[in-house]
């Protein structure tokens, strides 16, 4: 596994790493087996939230990696907060974030967080000295490494390096949703570490969906429309070819389409399966070719370039 720099941040990252929002969810049982797959094949991050599956994420990265804390790069985030019904509300006061960073080290059996960001915030948080203020302490007293944001928009990603110490960005990029793309030319110059969230765009740049597959009712599908789900699916028949050039799987080639930026520190795919794990593992070290980048940039008339599918 090829490693980067995450920003000016001093942190190290495999280049591929894996997003946990899976782990501990219903029906998502096993996967113990995937994380030590990922360990021992130099998967170096791991990101997670106190919300994914109600803490149950963090609880089982605690548990996995006790005694290998080290070795590992962990980020979580806060801000979220879901309730039993599965309804979720927002709460970005210092004193919400001082107890879910409390109970995020907790269950994940540590006593310092690598990367804590913000998660999705609306952007009048940058106006709460207090919050900053809280977040800077934790830099201070060792228990974060460094902080950031998950956040959509490259005008508020920049706005949020302008207007605070923290130095890590998540942000949606990916060949579907090329919106922030412009985010990767600021990003170096502000010692930014970028961390590339939903980089398979929601399944679809891994070219197994048809037209029947998923079902009616998948979130996915309900959340996105039949309209957009129908324009995913012609999208990814016609950028195939390019990603499966050079013996490469399809969602390798994705991945590798965002490792070709030198501005990206991490993706991370989210973890599912062993198998798609591995094939995702696999991309570490590939790039696409200029040509082929050139190719992808040009197809249907350069609307690729600008465009932004949701997640």
């Amino acid at each position: 596994m090829r490693t980067r720099a995450l920003g000016d941040t001093g942190i190290t990252v495999g280049e591929i790493g894996l997003g946990c929002g899976g782990l501990g969810l219903p029906g998502r049982d096993g996967l113990d087996e995937v994380l030590e797959y990922a360990f021992e094949h130099g998967v170096t991050f791991y990101d997670t939230a106190d919300m994914y599956g109600h803490g149950r994420s963090e609880e089982i990265l605690g548990r996995v990696f006790a005694g290998r804390r080290e070795q590992i790069v962990l980020a979580t985030k806060f801000g979220t907060v879901i309730r039993d019904d599965g309804t979720y509300y927002k709460d970005f006061s210092a004193a919400h974030m001082r107890e879910a960073f409390e109970g995020s080290l907790r269950r994940l059996r540590t006593e310092y967080v690598d990367v804590y960001q913000m998660h999705n915030p609306p952007m009048s948080v940058l106006e709460d000295r207090e919050l900053l203020d809280g977040l800077d302490s934790l830099v201070e007293e060792r228990k974060i490494r460094c902080y950031g944001i998950s956040i959509d928009s490259t005008r508020e990603a920049v706005r949020f390096l302008e207007e605070t110490r923290g130095r890590s960005i998540q942000i949606n990029i990916n060949l579907f949703s090329q919106g922030c793309r412009n985010f990767l030319d600021e990003a170096p110059k502000r010692g930014a570490g970028v961390i590339i969230k939903v980089p398979l765009a929601g399944g679809t740049l891994a070219g197994r969906f048809t037209t029947d597959y998923p079902p009616p009712d998948d979130d996915r599908r309900k959340r996105w429309g039949e309209d957009d789900f129908a324009r995913r699916l012609e999208l990814a028949q016609k950028v195939r070819p390019v990603l499966e050039a050079a013996g490469r799987t399809m969602s390798q080639g994705a991945l590798a389409w965002l490792l070709s930026f030198d501005a990206v520190s991490v993706v991370i795919p989210g973890i599912t399966s062993l198998d798609k794990v591995k094939d995702s593992i696999a991309a570490g070290g590939m790039r696409l070719s200029p040509d082929e980048m050139s190719r992808l940039d040009e197809m249907e008339d350069g609307l690729l370039r600008g465009l932004k599918l949701g997640w």
